[in-house]
């Protein structure tokens, strides 16, 4: 039997602190892909998040497996490091737990199910799971749910773009702004389209602004005739209408309730920046993992930022 080869890479925006990881997979002729996103995270975590996922992906166990990573901390931790941490009881040589525990336990057990080799390679050759990782395009397609929610579809200009939706609180501090901003440029930067609403204020304005600063991809998304933050001439407008969506008994979501729900099912995955108070910042974030796609709520309360 041909042993499975994978290749691993993670990363990860340090102002944002979004990540992104890939494995690629290859037995024989047959190649898979894997990739996937996470809010508020490391380097490390998505470098040991990829192999996890590659692992978890295999079918048989006892599988032969040849991993390759250009994270040192990885390989290293795997070979050389484990060991040590298991006889301390998971304590580095510092007497300190191991940084990122919930993740090497879980390593642990799959290393265990498979007979697993891992060898470093230097970046450049690597450059597939990199890019792949350095893109973090493996968000989850729209769910077709069947009843009243079936979702809108998309604009045709924008089906083969990977749509990402920030959302937020229109009470928010300049924290939770500079947040919204910054998350704003990571996306333009891999490519994204953006999804925000139409809000005149705080974060719908913020990243409205610097959309038409940095002429990033964005659809702007409301319920009048015009977007009422003024949206953006080098982008797209949609009005959703209030009937779009029906509750059960057929009665009308509020409009804006509707406008959300829209920027969801139109969105691969969702960034929600919260102040621990707006209920429909908080409602869109429910219904998105509802409908079992990636979304991350960030929230700043005044003591600052906290993911969840």
């Amino acid at each position: 039997m041909n042993p499975i080869i994978i290749h691993t890479d993670g990363s990860c925006e340090t102002q944002t602190r979004l990540g992104g990881w890939a494995a690629v997979l290859q037995c024989g002729e047959h190649q898979r892909v894997l990739q996937g996103s996470a809010a508020d995270t490391t380097v490390n975590a998505m470098e040991l998040t990829a192999v996890i996922e590659a692992l978890k992906a295999l079918k048989q166990v006892g599988s032969s497996v040849q991993l390759f990573s250009d994270s040192n901390y990885v390989v290293r931790g795997v070979n050389e490091w484990l060991a040590d941490w298991l006889k301390r009881g998971w304590k580095n040589a510092r007497g300190e737990q191991v940084a990122n525990l919930d993740l090497w336990q879980q390593l642990k057990t799959l290393l265990e199910q498979h007979t697993v080799s891992l060898t470093w390679i230097p970046r450049g050759q690597n450059a597939e799971a990199d890019e792949l990782a350095q893109g973090s395009d493996g968000a989850q397609k729209p769910t077709d749910d069947a009843g009243s929610d079936a979702a809108p579809t998309v604009p045709p200009q924008a089906v083969s773009e990977t749509h990402i939706m920030i959302a937020g609180s229109r009470y928010a501090n300049r924290e939770a702004l500079d947040y919204a901003r910054r998350v704003v440029r990571r996306v333009h930067q891999l490519g994204h389209t953006i999804v925000i609403g139409d809000n005149p204020k705080g974060v719908d304005m913020a990243v409205v602004q610097e959309c038409r600063r940095l002429k990033a991809k964005v659809l702007v998304v409301g319920v009048t005739n015009r977007p009422r933050n003024g949206g953006c001439s080098h982008g797209g407008y949609v009005k959703v209408e209030r009937g779009t969506y029906r509750a059960a008994g057929g009665h009308l979501f509020d409009r804006y309730h509707v406008r959300d729900r829209w920027m969801v099912d139109n969105s691969a995955r969702g960034m929600f920046i919260w102040n621990c108070d707006s209920k429909g910042t908080k409602a869109s974030y429910d219904y998105m993992v509802s409908r079992q796609k990636e979304a991350h709520l960030v929230t700043f309360a005044s003591k600052g930022a906290r993911h969840g």
